[in-house]
């Protein structure tokens, strides 16, 4: 393994050298080590449970047969169906409802080990991971997830539609992961298999029992949003210490203000009545104008409102500076 290096085409093959000459001591293994009991992915004597019954349509892929039977990991090619045979478009004797049905694991939630003497088909609560894929059905229902979309038009009822169930999903992109909803961008549009070419697009983020879905807020127009909103708070919270100081000069030179009164000898008094009432006149022209120029700054963060939207009044703002997504929604 010394000659290779790790800017030589050859690199690339490390794993394969390393994995030929492994492959090759677990051989000497296996002819040299009886009995064969599954080590090495040798042939096991592991009893798993039964797909059966077998409908007459149905043809069935698996890593095991017992008897004629088929057991362990396995693909069904089927028309929809979630469980018996009488269950599901195909159950039904429905058209149009092909189905494939890739499991892993029959029946391993339970919380006993089952053997080849149990028979089961489909259980998309109890397998232990499976890909499901129907050209028609309902897969909201057959995953237990129903409730967890609220709008009707939404429904997974009469749609195709793929479900996937593990332990845990994993997902990866090395260079990019896309979730997307809604119709392909093809020449002539897209349609649901049901006709339907008015679909609402809808992704939604939670546990499989909630349905209390909101908007996700988009990060980018929140952010603008929330620059706005400082500037403009900022601009009334100094109009608002203008007018405060405003007054309070006006307080001080109606507390210190004298002139002379009339009489024998010089005689101070108050505040001139007349002076108080020219003074008092200018007030409202000053708080008129300053209340507006507040008016005209608090319009304009109404406009923002109105264009960021507001959702208890229904309003949902513009299109290019909505806080909130009109495709995504996150559970509690």
């Amino acid at each position: 393994m010394s000659d290779i290096k790790v800017n030589n085409k050859r690199a690339y093959n490390a794993l394969v050298h390393d994995t030929r000459r492994e492959e090759k001591q677990i051989n000497e293994m296996i002819e040299t080590t009886p009995p064969r009991v599954g080590i090495f992915l040798t042939e096991d004597n592991e009893k798993l449970p039964i797909f059966a019954p077998v409908g007459e349509a149905e043809k069935v892929i698996s890593r095991k047969t017992t008897k004629g039977y088929h057991s362990g990991a396995r693909i069904v090619l089927t028309k929809d169906n979630y469980g018996s045979r009488a269950t599901g478009l195909g159950g039904a004797g429905g058209t149009k409802c092909e189905a494939i049905d890739i499991v892993a694991g029959s029946l391993s939630s339970e919380d006993r080990i089952l053997t080849s003497d149990i028979r089961s088909r489909a259980n998309f609560a109890s397998d232990g991971a499976r890909i499901y894929l129907t050209e028609r059905g309902d897969i909201n229902h057959y995953f237990g997830t129903e409730n967890s979309s609220p709008i009707t038009s939404v429904s997974s009822k009469m749609k195709s539609g793929v479900g996937i169930k593990a332990d845990h999903t994993l997902v990866i992109g090395r260079e990019r992961v896309r979730i997307l909803a809604g119709p392909g961008k093809f020449n002539g549009g897209e349609r649901l298999v049901n006709g339907l070419d008015t679909i609402t697009s809808r992704i939604e983020i939670g546990a499989t029992a909630e349905d209390d879905y909101q908007p996700a807020v988009r990060g980018d127009n929140l952010v603008k949003y929330l620059k706005e909103m400082n500037e403009q708070l900022s601009t009334l919270s100094r109009k608002v210490m203008d007018l405060e100081t405003k007054l309070l000069e006006y307080q001080f030179a109606m507390a210190f203000h004298e002139h002379v009164g009339g009489g024998v000898g010089v005689v101070v008094v108050g505040p001139s009545i007349s002076a108080g009432t020219a003074a008092m006149k200018s007030i409202p022209e000053f708080m008129n104008t300053t209340t507006n120029s507040i008016i005209d700054e608090y319009n304009r963060s109404l406009e923002s409102f109105y264009a960021m939207g507001i959702p208890d009044a229904g309003i949902k703002g513009s299109k290019e500076d909505y806080i909130l997504s009109n495709t995504v929604f996150i559970g509690r």
